[in-house]
């Protein structure tokens, strides 16, 4: 009798991560069709500097993204599958005005600092328009996020494909107005993602969330236990999740400072390309990871075993298959879409293609941990990931240019590998038998 629950929670994991993967995969192709179209449209007709910037202000953006993952959908992503429907109900509307409250003040800084960037460094783009369309796209996106963030949760992929059908529709209406009235520029670019972030959000207000005026009578003790417990995990999760971001975009910048903007543009170009394996492997871990975190709290290393290698397989074959297309279009691309402002682009596909072939592998151990509130874990691998990626970076940009910036990070990520799949999981499951 005591395995057959355990039995349960490995056939429903099964049976959903197959069914609701579909429904998640398709909806970052939509979202990556929709990144990649945008991305196209700027490589075409902006010039590289305009470009490089948009590809700053975007990465900027992911590092606000990342802040409130770490604090807030990230820890209740591994807390909500253990509580009953109504506690985590109350717990996800109880965070709401959590949310509301960081991603406010992530906006206003973040609007700020873009503006302030933008005078010192004479960016061709009005610095207050700018820091209003980034500080606007910034605080949308974080609601749209975390309403996404609750559909996963709840096992409801299909509401996150309609709200992604939404945002993409506003993105898609948004930029073929600016093309119309030639306004092609990058704060309004922003402003336009940032209103069909808000176009998205009205396809995802049937779950009950109540906004944040309507809780200013709510019990206030409630409220500070739902924000402790997340925070509890978010302390650990914060500084890992900070210092993974600098790992992973920071060549964009240091890039830029010695070899000027253009070198972020080709590099954000030639990587943009292979953004589809990256989302894909997003989309994995937003369905699995809470099937995870059930597995691992059943000590079901049977179904979590099997479960790892099926993953890495099938992102390993998506890969793979993913960059041999991609090889045999890129004549046609380099004349038709690329153009000759981004001509040799070839090599450096094929170098990306490595490292997001080793990043896949990499980032389900990283979920693994994460499912498993190993946040101290992931903080030491970041912080000695980081201190690598610095190293090569100073190194292998002044060597080898953009080249260097792609050699460095391929570098970081199998360190990291090695560190997770042979160190951190074996030495977890022996301390958790």
């Amino acid at each position: 009798m005591a395995d057959q629950p355990t039995q349960q929670v490995g056939g429903v994991s099964s049976r959903k991560l197959l069914t609701h993967s579909l429904a998640s995969l398709l909806d970052q192709a939509l979202l990556s069709g929709l990144n990649f179209a945008l991305g196209l449209v700027l490589i075409r007709l902006a010039t590289k500097e305009s470009y490089g910037v948009y590809s700053q202000m975007y990465v900027a953006g992911i590092f606000a993204s990342t802040v409130i993952e770490a604090l807030i959908t990230g820890p209740l992503t591994t807390i909500a599958p253990g509580k009953t429907i109504a506690e985590r109900a109350r717990l996800t509307t109880l965070l709401l005005r959590f949310q509301w409250q960081l991603s406010i003040v992530l906006a206003v800084l973040f609007g700020i600092g873009s503006g302030v960037i933008a005078a010192l460094a004479k960016i061709d783009a009005h610095p207050v328009w700018l820091g209003i369309a980034f500080a606007i796209y910034i605080l949308a996106n974080a609601q749209r996020e975390y309403h996404r963030s609750i559909s996963f949760i709840e096992a409801r992929p299909r509401r996150v494909l309609h709200t992604d059908a939404a945002y993409a529709l506003g993105v898609m209406v948004g930029v073929g107005i600016l093309l119309l009235v030639g306004y092609l520029t990058v704060p309004a670019i922003l402003l336009v993602l940032g209103l069909a972030n808000i176009a998205g959000m009205w396809r995802s207000t049937d779950h009950g969330l109540a906004s944040p005026t309507s809780m200013q009578a709510r019990d206030k003790t409630e409220y500070r236990a739902a924000v402790g417990e997340v925070m509890q995990r978010g302390r650990w999760a914060l500084p890992g999740a900070l210092v993974a971001w600098a790992t992973n975009y920071s060549y964009l910048y240091l890039a830029a400072a010695v070899l000027g903007v253009a070198a972020s543009a080709d590099l954000n170009a030639s990587r943009l390309l292979l953004m589809p394996i990256s989302l894909s492997v997003l989309a994995w871990s937003r369905v699995a990871r809470p099937m995870v975190s059930r597995l691992f709290a059943a000590r079901d290393w049977k179904h979590l075993d099997r479960l790892a290698w099926a993953s890495i397989a099938g992102v390993e074959i998506v890969t793979i298959v993913y960059v041999i297309a991609l090889w045999l279009a890129l004549p046609w691309l380099q004349a038709h879409v690329l153009g000759a402002k981004y001509h040799g682009l070839e090599p450096m596909v094929l170098a990306w293609g490595g490292y997001f072939a080793i990043n896949a592998a990499r980032w389900i151990g990283s979920s693994w941990l994460t499912s498993n509130d190993q946040y101290k874990l992931l903080l030491l691998s970041g912080v000695a990931c980081l201190i690598i990626m610095l190293i090569s970076a100073a190194v292998f940009i002044p060597l080898y240019g953009t080249w260097g910036a792609i050699l460095a990070l391929i570098i970081v990520e199998v360190f990291d590998l090695l560190l997770i799949w042979v160190v951190f999981l074996p030495m977890l499951r022996r301390r958790q038998r």
